[in-house]
């Protein structure tokens, strides 16, 4: 009995030992928080952008009414992308600090700095395109919301 309890302790410390390494190794984190960041930028992304949408769609079917009905009718799609907005820079913010945490401790591991430039490169690119579609997204909101209250001045 007593045989059976160390060999299963034994066994149970064996498989835990593989499954920590890979944790354990900083370029594999690297990789991992430049996943996550990617996931997250990309979550990021589809919210703001459909917030950004029924934005612009409600600003342009107010045109035409009341403003306290304008007012009313964009007022929650505003509240809903600053939300989204802020959620989104925590999220980032706490992603890229994770990211660089690691980084730094990856860069003491010999041939690192090789193996991570193409996969921090390619996720530089691609979280700037996402950025760059949502500021796209948001400036045709912002435009409709200043074309919804040129519309009262008349």
């Amino acid at each position: 009995m007593r045989k059976h309890a160390l060999v299963l302790a034994a066994l149970a410390v064996g498989l835990a030992v593989p499954a920590a390494a890979p944790a354990a190794d900083p370029v594999a984190a690297v990789k991992a928080d430049a996943a996550k960041l990617q996931a997250d930028a990309k979550t990021s992304h589809d919210a703001l952008i459909a917030d950004a949408q029924k934005l612009e769609a409600d600003a342009a079917a107010a045109k035409g009414g009341t403003k306290e009905a304008a007012k009313a009718a964009i007022k929650a799609d505003l509240v809903q992308l600053k939300a989204d907005a802020a959620a989104a820079r925590t999220q980032f913010k706490a992603d890229r600090e994770q990211l660089k945490t690691d980084l730094h401790a990856a860069k003491q591991v010999s041939g690192a700095r090789a193996e991570l430039k193409p996969v921090l490169q390619s996720t530089r690119q691609a979280v700037r395109q996402l950025r760059a579609d949502v500021k796209a997204e948001l400036q045709k909101a912002r435009q409709a919301v200043k074309d919804l209250r040129a519309s009262f001045k008349h």
